[in-house]
């Protein structure tokens, strides 16, 4: 289970962060060690690099679990952060 700090909205839901990448979702509930997503299709996750704001739906994708759409958006992540690095 990966550590998140999730933090409950005014509006109901739920702000999940991890480093510099967070997640909007409405709710969830934890089995087998998991965040299981209440609506897969209603989670977004984003990042901010640079004052650029980037995200990604999990409405095609449909990812279950906060850990694998925080996956996800890790890799879109690092190929930001990476190509920061290098330029």
């Amino acid at each position: 289970m990966y550590q998140f700090k999730i933090k409950q909205q005014d509006d109901g839901g739920y702000r999940f962060e991890l480093g510099d990448i967070k997640i909007l979702l409405d709710g969830y509930t934890v089995q087998n060690g998991q965040h299981q997503l209440s609506n897969p299709n209603k989670a977004i996750a984003y990042f901010n690099i640079e004052n650029n704001l980037y995200g990604i739906s999990n409405d095609p994708l449909q990812y279950n679990t906060a850990e694998a759409f925080f996956d996800a958006i890790s890799k879109q992540y690092s190929v930001f952060t990476t190509k920061r690095k290098t330029a």
